[in-house]
C-alpha cells in the first residue's frame, strides 16, 4: 500500500481494487465555507457536549499530569456513578433533610480539599446502578426527597453537577425487583418523575435524564418494545425530566459479522423519540447521550490488553459521533465509552494488571512494586480525541452525494476543518469541492484513523501545502482536514437548517396502499432545498424502495442508506433512508404518500429537513 499527494495536490491511496473498480461512483462532498449553517440557533461547535470522557475529576488513580493532558486535548468529564444514592444504598429508611444538612459543610470541604478540586467542572452525569439506586419498598417520593437533598446541600454552585440520572439502565435490571417487569418499570419511571419534580420544585439548575435504554430496540415485537419501555417512560415521566438519555452502542465481532447499531439505525430510533416528542410537547425533547460506543466480542484473550483489542471500538465512536454532530441543536450531553484507569478491574487477581477494555491508561506490567503499578502507559483510545482535538468554529454548508460519506465543516477565522466519515465495509472515492473566492491557503494538516479488521490503529497526521481535491477513504476511516488559509474565513451568507416533524407515526405498511403522512406549518420566505427522512421497519426480504409521492410530485426513492444492510440483525432492517427532494415540490402544507408493493412492517416516521436562505 502507497499513498501520499500528487503534484496537482490531489490525494490518493493506491489500493489492489479501488471502488471504482467495482464500478461505484465517487461520493461528491462540497464545502461552502462561506457559507454558515445555522441549526437550532446557533452554528458553533460547543465541543463539551460531543468531546468528553467517561470519568470525573476525581476518578480513581488520576493525577494532576492526566488532567492536564485531557485538558491539552480539550477533552471534558462526563459520567460518574458517584450519584446522590450511591451514598445511602440500604433503602429505606433514608437520612431526613436535617441530618443531610448538618453533614453538608463536613462534605464540601472534604471535597474542595481534594488537590484535584480545581479541576472540577459542573459538565457531567452523575449517576447510581440499580442495585445502589432502586428498592421497590421505599416511596418514590421520598427518594427523590432524599436525593435532591443531597444534590442541594451537598454541592455548592460551582460543582453541583448539571445532569443526574437518577438510575443507571434501569430497565435491564427490572428482572430482580419482581416477576411483573412491567410494574417494575413502572416503579422505576415514578423515581425518575419524582426526581425531575423535586428538583423543579426547588429551582436547581441540574437537569434530570432518563430512562437511560441500554440496548434500544424499539421495532421489536411489532414496536410493542418502543410502547412498553421509551414511549411508556415518556408517557409517564417525561413532563418532569429535561432530556431523554439512551446508549449508543455498536456490537462489532472479531468472529463473527460485525452488528452495527450506528447509520440508519440509530437515526431511526433518534427520529421515532424526537417525532413523538414533538407530537407530545410541541417539540422534542433534547438528547443526552450516557455512552456512545461499542462492545466489542469474541476475543481470543478476552479483555486482555493488545494494541488491536484497544482499537476495536475506535469506529464506533466516530460513527456514532457524525449522527450526533447532526443534531448538535437536539443535544445536551454526549459521552463516548471512553473510561480513564480502572483499579477496580486492574487490581482484580483474574485479571493480573490488564485494563479493562475501554481505558485511556493502562498499567506498565514492568512498574508494580509492592502490588500497586507506578506508571502509567497510554492505551489507543487517546487517539480518538487527538484525531478530534483541534475542531472548533462555526458550521458551514456541507454536502454529500452519498449517505455512507458523512460530512461537517467548521471554520474559526482562517482555520478551516473538514470531518469526513466512512461508514462503507469497501473503500470510497471522495470528490471534495471548495467553491467560492477563498484566500490563498497558507497549510494543510490531513489526520487520518483507519482500523483494519482485528488489528491496531492506523493514525496518522501529514502536513501539506495543497487541498486534496480527491481521496479513497479505506473502510470506516475518518479523516480530519485542517485547512490554514492566509486571512479570515468571512462568512458571505448563511443558512438555516429546521426539522418538521409529521402527524403521525408506525403506520403499517399494506400491499398496494397508500399511506399517508402530513407536515404542516412549514414556515419559509425563500424556496428552501430539502429532504425527506423515511424510516422503516421490516423483514429483511421485504421492499425498502416504496413508491413516494411529495404533494402529488413523484420522488426518486433511493436504494441506499447510512451504514450496512443490517442483514445479520435480528428482527429485520429498522432505518432511516434519507430522500433528497427538488425545493419546488416543499409547500407550507405538505402530504407524504408512500405505496410498498409488499404486506409487513411499519413505516415508523416521516421528517422533512429544509435549508433555507436567512
Amino acid at each position: 500500500m502507497n499513498f501520499g499527494f500528487t503534484a496537482k495536490g490531489i490525494f490518493v491511496i493506491a489500493l489492489s481494487a479501488t471502488v471504482n473498480c467495482l464500478g461505484v461512483d465517487p461520493a461528491s462532498v462540497t464545502v461552502h465555507l462561506l457559507q454558515e449553517q445555522v441549526i437550532g440557533e446557533t452554528s458553533e461547535l460547543d465541543r463539551s457536549k460531543f468531546f468528553n470522557v467517561h470519568s470525573t475529576y476525581t476518578g480513581a488513580g488520576l493525577t494532576k499530569d492526566d488532567l492536564d493532558q485531557l485538558q491539552s486535548l480539550n477533552v471534558g468529564f462526563g459520567r460518574s456513578f458517584d450519584g446522590p444514592f450511591s451514598g445511602h444504598k440500604n433503602g429505606t429508611p433514608y437520612p431526613d433533610s436535617e441530618t443531610i444538612q448538618e453533614k453538608s459543610a463536613e462534605v464540601i470541604a472534604k471535597a474542595k480539599a481534594d488537590p484535584l478540586f480545581p479541576y472540577r467542572t459542573t459538565r457531567r452525569i452523575v449517576t447510581t446502578e440499580p442495585k445502589a439506586a432502586f428498592n421497590m419498598e421505599s416511596d418514590p417520593k421520598e427518594m427523590a426527597r432524599y436525593a435532591v437533598d443531597i444534590l442541594e446541600f451537598n454541592y455548592e454552585d460551582d460543582f453541583r453537577p448539571d445532569f443526574f440520572s437518577p438510575i443507571s439502565i434501569p430497565f435491564v435490571a427490572a428482572g430482580r425487583y419482581g416477576d411483573d417487569q412491567a410494574v417494575v418499570r413502572e416503579r422505576m419511571t415514578d423515581v425518575i418523575a419524582e426526581v425531575g419534580k423535586e428538583i423543579d420544585r426547588r429551582g436547581l439548575s441540574t437537569k434530570v435524564i432518563g430512562y437511560t435504554s441500554a440496548w434500544p430496540m424499539p421495532h421489536y415485537w411489532d414496536f410493542g418494545h418502543w410502547r412498553s419501555r421509551m414511549q411508556m417512560f415518556m408517557d409517564r415521566a417525561g413532563p418532569h425530566i429535561d432530556a431523554i438519555c439512551f446508549l449508543m452502542m455498536d456490537s462489532t465481532q472479531m468472529k463473527e459479522s460485525d452488528r452495527w447499531r450506528s447509520g440508519s439505525r440509530v437515526e431511526a430510533i433518534m427520529d421515532l423519540i424526537e417525532t413523538y416528542g414533538a407530537q407530545k410537547w410541541g417539540e422534542p425533547k433534547p438528547f443526552a447521550i450516557s455512552e456512545y460506543g461499542d462492545v466489542s466480542y469474541d476475543w481470543p484473550d478476552g479483555d486482555t490488553y493488545s494494541p488491536a483489542r484497544a482499537s476495536a471500538e475506535l469506529n464506533s465512536y466516530n460513527h456514532f459521533l457524525f449522527s450526533l454532530l447532526d443534531r448538535e441543536h437536539r443535544l445536551l450531553i454526549a459521552v463516548p465509552f471512553i473510561t480513564t484507569k480502572s483499579p477496580w478491574f486492574f487490581k482484580s487477581p483474574m485479571n493480573q494488571w490488564q485494563p479493562f477494555s475501554a481505558d485511556l491508561w493502562r498499567p506498565d506490567p514492568e512498574s508494580i512494586i509492592d502490588g500497586a503499578p507506578t506508571r502509567f502507559l497510554e492505551t489507543e483510545k487517546m487517539e480518538f480525541y487527538r484525531l478530534w482535538r483541534d475542531v472548533n468554529g462555526n458550521r458551514v454548508l456541507t454536502e454529500s452525494t452519498d449517505p455512507d460519506i458523512a460530512a461537517f465543516s467548521f471554520v474559526s477565522g482562517p482555520d478551516a476543518f473538514i470531518c469526513l466519515n466512512n461508514f462503507e465495509d469497501n473503500n470510497r472515492t471522495v470528490q471534495l469541492s471548495l467553491p467560492g473566492d477563498l484566500p490563498d491557503i497558507d497549510s494543510v494538516v490531513i489526520k487520518r484513523m483507519y482500523i483494519p479488521k482485528q488489528e491496531a490503529v492506523l493514525y496518522t497526521k501529514n502536513a501539506t501545502k495543497t487541498i486534496p481535491e480527491e481521496m479513497t477513504m479505506r473502510p470506516h476511516e475518518t479523516v480530519v482536514l485542517h485547512l490554514k488559509y492566509k486571512s479570515p474565513l468571512d462568512p458571505q451568507s448563511a443558512v438555516k437548517t429546521t426539522n418538521h416533524y409529521s402527524d403521525s407515526l408506525l403506520q403499517p405498511i399494506r400491499a398496494n396502499e397508500p399511506i399517508t403522512f402530513n407536515i404542516d406549518g412549514v414556515d419559509f420566505s425563500q424556496q428552501p432545498n430539502g429532504s425527506l427522512r423515511v424510516a422503516l421497519a421490516r423483514e429483511h426480504n421485504l421492499s425498502k424502495k416504496p413508491q413516494l409521492t411529495l404533494n402529488g410530485n413523484a420522488v426518486e426513492f433511493p436504494d441506499d442508506w447510512m451504514g450496512y444492510d443490517q442483514s445479520n440483525r435480528k428482527g429485520g432492517f429498522f432505518g432511516t433512508i434519507r430522500v433528497p427532494v427538488p425545493s419546488e415540490y416543499i409547500q407550507t402544507s405538505n402530504q407524504i404518500v408512500l405505496t410498498f408493493p409488499d404486506d409487513g412492517g411499519r413505516v415508523s416516521t416521516v421528517i422533512l429537513d429544509t435549508t433555507e436562505n436567512q
